[in-house]
């Protein structure tokens, strides 16, 4: 853990000192984007060869689909009840 700290830290000061050169932070941006992509098609990998997740998928991908449509519908009621309260006019 002290290691995951130290590199963060370490990456943050980096990154402080080199955010005034332009090409620099563009190169940055193209290798985190290819870090992303790499790293979901590995957790692809590791799904797709797990035959537990495979059979439950099913399952899975219902609950998924539940805790989805949930968290939206969720949100738009928070949403209309933050603009009713706040920005709402009331002549």
């Amino acid at each position: 853990m002290v290691a995951v700290l130290v590199i963060m830290t370490a990456g943050a000061l980096l990154g402080y000192f080199l955010r005034k050169q332009p090409k620099i932070v563009m190169i940055n941006d193209k290798l985190i984007m290819l870090a992303v992509f790499g790293l979901l098609f590995l957790m692809g990998v590791a799904i797709g060869s797990n035959p537990t997740i495979i059979q439950k998928l099913p399952v899975l991908g219902a609950q998924a689909l539940l805790i989805a449509v949930v968290g939206i519908a969720g949100s738009v009621v928070a949403g209309s009840v933050v603009y009713y309260f706040f920005f709402h006019k009331k002549y």
